[in-house]
C-alpha cells in the first residue's frame, strides 16, 4: 500500500470520526445563571430552621439521584430538599422561581455526565480558598439512601473499584461517630476531591443500563 492510500486512509477515518461526534453530540443544558442561584441559595438558606438543603448539601444530593441505578420520583424526593415536607410558596412566581431552578440544575448535571464528561460540583470554600466537601458527600449519602439497596453491590466492591471511596471517605469525617474527630490531612483532602470528581461519570455510566431499565416504570419529574 502505498504512503498516499494511507494517508487518505486516516484522513477519511478521522472526516468519519469528526462527523459521528458531530451527529451523536449532546448539548449541555445550561447551568443556573448568578441570579437563578443566588435566588435558590437565599430562599434554601432562609429556610433553614426548617432543615432544608443548602446548596452543597443539595448539589451531591441531587448527583446521587441522578446517577442512581433506580430513578426516586420527584414527589419522593422533593420534600427532603426542603426539609421533610414541600414549602408553602408566597406566590405562583416564587415557585416557579424555585421549582424551575431546581429542574435546571438537574438538567445541567444530568447532560453533563451523559455525556461523559466531569462535572463540577457546588462547593463551599474556606477563608483561604480551600474546600472541605463533606456535606457535598453527606447529600450524596443522602441521595443513596434513597435507594440504598440498589447501591449495595457498589458500595461492597468499593475497596476493589474505589468508585465510592473519596465520598465514603469524606462522608465519614464529617460524622465524629465514624470518623472518631480525625481530620483529614489537606493533601489528601485535595486528592479526594479531585478523585470524588473524576468518578462521577464513571459512576453514572457504571449504572447507566440498569437506570435505563428502570426508567420506564418510574418519571423522574
Amino acid at each position: 500500500m502505498s504512503n498516499q492510500n494511507s494517508d487518505n486512509e486516516k484522513e477519511n477515518a478521522a472526516m468519519l470520526s469528526a462527523l459521528d461526534d458531530f451527529l451523536n453530540h449532546k448539548e449541555t443544558s445550561p447551568k443556573l445563571s448568578n441570579q437563578q442561584l443566588d435566588a435558590l441559595e437565599h430562599y434554601l438558606d432562609s429556610h433553614a430552621s426548617e432543615n432544608a438543603m443548602h446548596m452543597e448539601v443539595l448539589d451531591g444530593f441531587l448527583c446521587a439521584l441522578i446517577t442512581s441505578p433506580v430513578p426516586v420520583s420527584a414527589k419522593e424526593y422533593l420534600p427532603v430538599i426542603f426539609g421533610g415536607k414541600m414549602p408553602e410558596f408566597k406566590n405562583q412566581e416564587e415557585s416557579d422561581q424555585i421549582m424551575g431552578a431546581l429542574a435546571q440544575h438537574w438538567e445541567h448535571i444530568d447532560s453533563v455526565l451523559k455525556r461523559n464528561d466531569e462535572y463540577y460540583p457546588f462547593l463551599y470554600a474556606d477563608p483561604d480558598g480551600k474546600c472541605g466537601a463533606n456535606e457535598w458527600a453527606y447529600g450524596f449519602i443522602l441521595g443513596m439512601d434513597m435507594r440504598r439497596d440498589s447501591w449495595k453491590e457498589m458500595v461492597e466492591t468499593s475497596k476493589q473499584e474505589g468508585l465510592l471511596t473519596p465520598i465514603l471517605t469524606l462522608y465519614s469525617e464529617y460524622i465524629p461517630e465514624i470518623s472518631g474527630c480525625q481530620q483529614i490531612p489537606a493533601d489528601e483532602r485535595e486528592e479526594l476531591v479531585t478523585k470524588m470528581i473524576s468518578n462521577l461519570p464513571r459512576i453514572y455510566e457504571h449504572f447507566e443500563e440498569e437506570r435505563e431499565k428502570n426508567k420506564s416504570s418510574s418519571s423522574l419529574h
